[in-house]
């Protein structure tokens, strides 16, 4: 009996041992570079998590992630990798102290989505003045 036992024994741990381990890495360094149709420079945009249509979310986990304050027209966030919806409307400041609304939502529905699959991705984020 105790031999039956110790060979169930190392065989369970010999099948167990023989699993690959998870390679690379499964997060995204997002680097989101905001570019404003004027060429201006936005000291800050700050996007308010509480407007629905505000959303960078991952499709493939449902994973919502919380937007970045942007400086200088740079945000960052570490992300999941998978495919992204991404939209926003955010406030931005500028050096003069003037404020403008302005939208992202090139990647905002299911079909015009964003893969983000290496370590790091720097995305391009071309927005509009809302006023």
């Amino acid at each position: 009996m105790r031999r039956k036992l110790l060979i169930l024994s190392l065989l369970a741990l010999v099948i167990g041992g023989c699993t690959k381990p998870a390679i690379g890495n499964l997060y995204c360094q997002l680097s989101l570079q905001a570019t404003l149709p004027d060429g201006r420079q936005a000291v800050s945009i700050t996007v308010d998590p509480a407007l629905p249509g505000n959303q960078l979310r991952n499709l493939n986990t449902g994973i919502s992630y919380p937007f970045p304050t942007f400086v200088n027209n740079l945000g960052q966030v570490q992300v999941q990798k998978g495919v992204y919806v991404i939209s926003f409307d955010g406030d931005a400041l500028f050096a003069d102290g003037s404020h403008a609304t302005v939208r992202f939502s090139a990647y905002g529905t299911p079909a015009t989505a964003v893969n983000l699959m290496g370590d790091t991705e720097v995305l391009d984020l071309k927005l509009t003045i809302l006023r």
